[in-house]
């Protein structure tokens, strides 16, 4: 366990050492901002309370998502790409350690991201419509609701561009078909659930969004909360062993 607190807090130095984590943080509060003011201003006058913009603001996790993605498509490929993969390499730590400590980094970025923007989020919130936080209704449940599920499409987002980014070790290729994914999927599945193909229930992206199960209704039929955890555990195990014996197993010549 020591080894991996290790591993974790030097990847961690690395990345903040860094502007681009830096700059994302910055654009993710200058972001919030003009949003909240728009937001105020569209809404002047109207019934608009606290509830509502954490509800609306939770829209801005796609951008939280792309982040992730940015950061999880090139933690292992700029290793190769700048040639220090060597540096980590030469200590006596197994290479499946290396590889679970940068992935563990990842997962503490999008919870570290997604509770920021609740936080900017509920920050702003207070300050244009403090007198309305004490109005509960499912809008409560439903604005909290979403941070809390779009993590577990965030985490599966990430984890497909960091298994890119071991498999392939091109940093563009693994955040561009990561990106390409998160635009086009939705339509896919909207496709297939539209002309009723079953085999779509199946695919990775049909269950990654676990609202319905609690707030709607599932694409397709037969689909149970059960069925989709199920699913992305599959999915997720598999892009695990690939990237593993892909790390572990190839030569690296640097």
């Amino acid at each position: 366990m020591s080894s991996y607190l290790h591993l974790i807090k030097n990847e961690h130095m690395k990345l903040f050492k860094r502007s681009t984590i830096w700059m994302l943080i910055g654009i993710m509060i200058v972001m919030n901002i003009i949003v909240s003011l728009f937001f105020k201003f569209l809404f002047n006058g109207i019934a608009f309370r606290f509830w509502d913009y954490i509800e609306v603001s939770s829209y801005l996790l796609v951008v939280i998502e792309i982040m992730c993605i940015l950061v999880a498509g090139e933690i292992v490929s700029s290793e190769f790409e700048k040639g220090t993969i060597k540096f980590l390499f030469i200590r006596p730590v197994k290479r499946v350690k290396i590889l679970v400590s940068k992935y563990l980094l990842v997962l503490y970025i999008i919870i570290l991201l997604v509770l920021l923007q609740l936080l900017m989020s509920s920050i702003l919130g207070l300050i244009f419509y403090s007198g309305t936080v004490f109005t509960l209704d499912q809008k409560n449940l439903i604005g909290l609701g979403r941070y809390l599920f779009n993590i577990i499409e965030i985490i599966v987002m990430s984890t497909i561009a960091f298994s890119l980014s071991a498999i392939t070790r091109s940093s563009v290729f693994s955040i561009s078909i990561s990106i390409l994914l998160l635009f086009t999927s939705s339509a896919i599945i909207t496709l297939l659930e539209h002309y009723n193909y079953q085999i779509g229930k199946y695919l990775l992206f049909a269950n990654t969004n676990l609202m319905p199960y609690f707030f709607g209704q599932p694409l397709f039929e037969g689909m149970t909360l059960t069925f989709s955890i199920i699913n992305m555990l599959i999915h997720l195990i598999l892009l695990a062993i690939f990237s593993v014996v892909s790390f572990t197993k190839r030569d690296v010549h640097v």
